[in-house]
């Protein structure tokens, strides 16, 4: 009675089931369509309100932006990819279903023009029918659509991991003042766990106890490869990812599709870092090879000029002036205080932040000089600064441009300018201990103005 039950109620649910499947294609080709456009400007999203909030951040907060964003930028635009190949796939499955409505005989080969007998044998016995390509474009597209999930999914626990470790690495670093060395020994775990830990497992369970019987009953080397077991499925969500990756395995060719998924990964991890990299900097062109970096260091830069700075100079907390041609007989001139760059310098060198303010001040004043040519600029016309337009605060004040020649002048401003060594002290991320910025000013003053008007106008009606 239960065996005839069940064959009876079978084709009722296999009917729901692909009943269910035929759904599912059409939300495939939804979910497409409106994500690819999601994915493609979620990373400009991200940029934006990471250089809105950038001289905010503490070197924790900077750690966790920096490497969030490079991978969901990374996921982002592989995700874009896949999902722009899903849709093709799919438009071209629904172009056979309808080819196969219309035409059902499929290629009617006694109507080919322009084949010889030849050609035409060679194709009768190579290329599929319409039946097996709708079978095999669905079946990829399918596929496609699992590994996103999976991608997805496996890359965003990845990313908390290693997000949660280098905060935890930094955190310990900062105390002992050794930031950098904290980063880079988090960054050797987190290789070690993702990358050493399943080859390891590996190893010991798919080559010497698959190879040697005799190991699977050993206690020791069973519990201790039951306990990397464990620890690699924390670090890698195997009741999420394993059913879809072991399913596409084991119906597929493993050794590709693991080729595949690891290509993948790394793919991710490169696509996110170039990305952010580019977009911090000028160029990633290397065609610039006679005007890099080092050679405009000492030039004309535009994040000095507040009327010619770009979404990209937010993350540059470098003094500025408010343009280039000056008139007037003063600049004005803003130095941006940055709590990631100025605060371990301070604390060296000036006071508790929770004493007077106006020691404070001074104390802000003493890690800067101001230099117009060769003359220097009293520090103690600078006053604080809230800049609202550009999210900083800092000192503000006007460098005299009076009895200077009209022409190209030079506006030297130096961080910590005495050179006090900070890397014994304070911490071993100050890679120099001291800053110079040059800010190349245009002194070109309305002489016009203070001259006499003519007695007569310069254009005359009639001529004399």
């Amino acid at each position: 009675m239960t065996s005839e039950g069940n064959k009876t109620s079978a084709p009722p649910r296999l009917r729901t089931l692909e009943q269910l499947r035929d759904r599912t294609d059409e939300l495939e080709l939804i979910i497409s369509s409106l994500t690819i456009f999601a994915l493609v400007t979620l990373p400009g999203w991200l940029f934006e309100t990471y250089a809105n909030v950038y001289t905010h951040l503490s070197d924790r907060m900077i750690i966790a932006g920096i490497m969030g964003i490079t991978l969901v930028t990374g996921v982002s635009y592989a995700l874009a990819a896949c999902f722009v190949v899903h849709l093709m796939t799919r438009a071209y499955w629904v172009g056979l279903i309808g080819l196969r409505t219309v035409f059902p005989e499929g290629i009617n080969w006694s109507k080919t023009p322009g084949m010889g007998p030849i050609t035409r044998q060679r194709f009768k016995v190579t290329l599929p029918d319409l039946e097996t390509s709708i079978e095999r474009t669905d079946r990829l597209a399918s596929s496609l659509f699992a590994v996103i999930s999976l991608v997805t999914v496996g890359m965003l626990w990845m990313g908390i991991i290693m997000l949660v470790t280098l905060v935890i690495a930094v955190q310990i670093g900062a105390r002992f003042g050794l930031t950098n060395a904290a980063v880079g020994i988090g960054a050797l775990m987190i290789v070690i766990v993702f990358a050493g830990l399943p080859s390891l497992l590996w190893i010991l369970d798919a080559l010497l106890a698959a190879r040697i019987p005799r190991l699977q009953n050993h206690r020791f080397f069973a519990g201790f490869v039951r306990i990397l077991g464990r620890i690699n499925g924390f670090v890698y969500p195997q009741r999420l990812i394993l059913p879809v990756q072991l399913t596409l395995a084991s119906n597929t060719r493993p050794l590709i599709f693991y080729a595949a998924f690891t290509l993948g990964i790394t793919a991710i991890i490169v696509v996110g870092s170039t990305r952010f990299a580019a977009w911090q900097s000028f160029s990633v062109s290397s065609e610039f090879s006679y005007m890099d970096a080092t050679t405009v260091t000492d030039g004309f830069r535009s994040t000095y000029y507040e009327d010619m700075s770009s979404p990209k100079d937010r993350l540059r907390a470098w003094p500025r002036i408010d343009t280039f041609t000056q008139k007037g007989s003063y600049v004005r001139l803003f130095l941006p205080y940055h709590p990631l760059r100025d605060n371990l310098m301070l604390e060296s060198q000036c006071i508790d932040p929770d004493e007077d303010t106006s020691a404070r001040i001074d104390c802000l004043r003493e890690i800067w000089s101001v230099r117009i040519n060769d003359k220097l600029v009293p520090m103690s016309g600078f006053e604080t600064a809230e800049r609202m337009d550009i999210n900083m605060r800092g000192l503000i004040g006007l460098v005299p441009l009076a009895g200077l020649e009209p022409g190209m002048h030079t506006i030297n401003v130096d961080w910590n300018p005495d050179g006090i060594d900070i890397e014994d002290l304070v911490d071993d991320r100050y890679a120099a201990n001291s800053r110079s910025f040059r800010i190349p000013v245009a002194f070109m003053p309305d002489y016009e103005l203070a001259l006499p008007l003519p007695d007569k106008p310069l254009i005359s009606p009639e001529p004399e």
